[in-house]
């Protein structure tokens, strides 16, 4: 069994006085991100004194990282940077558009709604939501309105991937923007300590993070004392088959289950899985989602899905999306539901 490794990084962030900007400043827009002594991935930034900032964690940074969000510094000032280029300067924001389904959630966990003052909707409902629903809306979150948006005098918008030329517009307008992803569970810690500093609640962001991080600690041990010895697939499409590899947060997911992934080690990114490739793994799960919306979508891809363990005994579920693709903290407190799912799936093979 492959065992599950989730790395610790150590995210430590230079406080930045209150000061709310709006519109154009230095920093707002894109541009590379600058990597100094003692910043960067995986890495603390530092004081003037060289120490890393009081509560920043102690476990020391990673050896290697490929965080969504980065903290950099240039000339004293601290910034936060994405993937795609995007700086900003770390700081308490008070008026956020929020696209991000991941950064909303995020933002309520940690207390720091106040600093929404519009968000975008999807397909899937918004937690929490009796009070996302009251939110001025801006839009759908593939596609909200540039006006709507502006309209909202926004100190700061956090984008998501579907989004990244409109952060890039906006940018051009003086508008400070930011996408906000995570391919990884350590993403998701990174992205939530961040969003803290954003909103003005560091605190609470740690908080959070130390009760998932132990949480995911229980599992683990649970894991290595009663492994699941299984192995099976996130699936979001029928037609082709379509899976997640590895390298993405589902495939993660997962790993941090103590299952084989069957998409593991193939070349695409989202590879699309032959119905004879998947007999000859012979599934024990498959996990449908997104396009997917019955178990009957994927026995009716191929008659031969029938033929593998997965099929035989029906273990087969639909799981929202929400729960294994939302850059949210909420996908840490769900992953123990999925265990339990996999568990039942792992007594039905003692059983025979």
């Amino acid at each position: 069994m492959r065992k599950s490794v989730l790395p610790f990084v150590l995210i430590g962030v230079l406080f930045l006085p209150n000061a709310c900007k709006k519109g154009p400043a230095e920093g707002a827009g894109t541009g590379n991100a600058v990597e100094t002594s003692g910043s960067g991935i995986g890495s603390a930034v530092q004081t003037e004194t060289g120490e890393p900032e009081t509560g920043s964690t102690a476990e020391g940074p990673a050896a290697e990282s490929n965080l969504n969000w980065t903290v950099t510094r240039e000339e004293g000032a601290v910034y936060v940077a994405d993937r795609l280029g995007n700086r900003i300067p770390l700081e308490h924001y008070r008026r956020m558009v929020v696209i991000s389904p991941g950064a909303v959630e995020t933002l309520y966990l940690i207390g720091g709604e106040e600093a929404i003052a519009g968000i975008a909707s999807g397909r899937e409902a918004l937690w929490p939501e009796e009070k996302t629903v009251l939110l001025p809306s801006v839009g759908n979150t593939a596609r909200p309105n540039l006006e709507n948006i502006i309209a909202l005098e926004p100190d700061l918008v956090i984008g998501n991937a579907m989004t990244a030329a409109l952060i890039q517009d906006l940018a051009g307008r003086g508008y400070r923007g930011i996408v906000h992803q995570a391919d990884s569970i350590e993403d998701i810690f990174n992205g939530t300590a961040i969003l803290g500093r954003l909103s003005g609640r560091a605190e609470a962001a740690e908080k959070l993070n130390e009760e998932k991080r132990a949480r995911l600690g229980e599992l683990r041990e649970e894991l290595e004392s009663r492994p699941l010895k299984l192995k099976g697939a996130f699936l979001y499409s029928a037609g082709p088959i379509m899976a997640f590899t590895e390298a993405s947060l589902p495939g993660e997911i997962l790993s941090a289950l103590g299952v084989e992934n069957i998409a593991s080690g193939l070349d695409a990114a989202q590879p699309i899985l032959s119905p004879e490739y998947i007999l000859s793994r012979d599934p024990d799960f498959l996990f449908g989602a997104m396009a997917i919306t019955k178990p009957a979508d994927i026995l009716a891809a191929d008659s031969r899905i029938a033929e593998t363990r997965a099929g035989r005994e029906m273990n087969i579920s639909i799981i929202p999306s929400s729960l294994f693709i939302r850059p949210s903290p909420r996908i840490l407190e769900r992953i123990p539901e999925l265990y339990g799912t996999l568990r039942q799936y792992a007594a039905k093979n003692s059983d025979r």
